[in-house]
């Protein structure tokens, strides 16, 4: 069977491609190799989504599954190792072959892991990356955030709930996030803030227990911590399956036009494995029905 669009990952991106494909009555298929929903099943909180005021990302994640589920959209849990430039693209994955006219690439991103001597020692060992699954280890433990978008200080209001004090340690001048975020930060007993300050290094014995800070004035402090949470943006992932087929960034981002078409005909990305993305789960949704739109008028043209 050859599909009219496979999509390469089932986070916000991926699922809203393969929703607005459903709808249009297209033969899709998604592939996704690990939890279906990406990082929407870690989301405890959105708030930036117009419209749907303090909803989370395991009840996004659910309404849309069950959306898909109402338009016969079906999910492959398989990890697809090669896409190949042929007509039409075969994709290669753990599970078999699989034939498109056009694929969408919404790979997503991993949390930029911390770069300083000792950060790799304590990965989970006291360092973590998902406040929702780790914040409850860290009960009554003064707890540090590294970075301070909207994710980060979303999750470091999350963490009170479990840690006797949070610290958002930032490396600019100021907190990153919108004004209403920092407003409810700045005003939160249990919450302190560090702006101007780099995390040199990480310590500890077993678990860590020390983190070495560095002010704008370089001087040089020891704060102890029970926990380090980092959110400090995300790196792209999948951008190696296209191969040579596709233009990526320094950081790793592939390249796409307005209409989120990669420089190979019919190979799309979309979400926060494309050039210029947001980042935000709005966005990725956005991404997703534009891609669609896209293979839509791909798929027109070569009829």
């Amino acid at each position: 069977m050859v599909y009219d669009i496979l999509v390469v990952g089932s986070g916000s991106a991926g699922l809203a491609t393969g929703l607005a494909a459903g709808r249009r009555g297209l033969d899709v298929m998604l592939f996704e190799k690990e939890s279906i929903g990406g990082e929407l099943v870690n989301r405890h909180t959105i708030e930036n989504f117009p419209g749907i005021p303090g909803t989370t990302g395991p009840v996004l994640r659910s309404t849309i599954i069950e959306q898909l589920e109402e338009d016969t959209v079906p999910i492959t849990l398989a990890t697809v190792e090669e896409i190949h430039d042929e007509e039409p693209f075969r994709l290669v994955t753990d599970s078999g072959e699989y034939h498109g006219r056009t694929v969408v690439i919404a790979g997503g991103g991993r949390p930029r892991k911390l770069d300083v001597p000792g950060a790799e020692e304590y990965d989970g060992r006291g360092i973590f990356y998902c406040a929702k699954c780790d914040g409850p280890l860290y009960a009554e433990e003064i707890v540090a955030v590294s970075g301070s978008d909207e994710w980060a200080l979303a999750d470091a209001l999350y963490l009170t709930k479990y840690a006797s004090k949070v610290i958002v340690i930032e490396e600019g001048d100021r907190l990153i996030a919108g004004g209403s975020l920092r407003e409810r930060v700045d005003a939160h007993p249990d919450i302190g803030t560090k702006t101007g300050t780099e995390i040199r290094a990480v310590e500890g014995d077993d678990l860590l227990q020390r983190l070495t800070l560095v002010d704008a004035d370089g001087n040089e402090r020891s704060e102890r911590v029970g926990g380090l949470y980092v959110q400090q943006g995300i790196e792209p992932r999948g951008t190696s399956l296209a191969g040579k087929m596709v233009t990526t960034t320094d950081c790793g981002a592939i390249v796409v036009d307005q209409a989120l078409e990669t420089d190979r005909d019919g190979l799309f990305a979309a979400g926060d494995i494309r050039q210029h993305s947001s980042r935000t789960i709005p966005a990725a949704i956005g991404d997703g029905i534009t891609a669609c739109q896209s293979a839509v008028r791909r798929l027109e043209a070569n009829e």
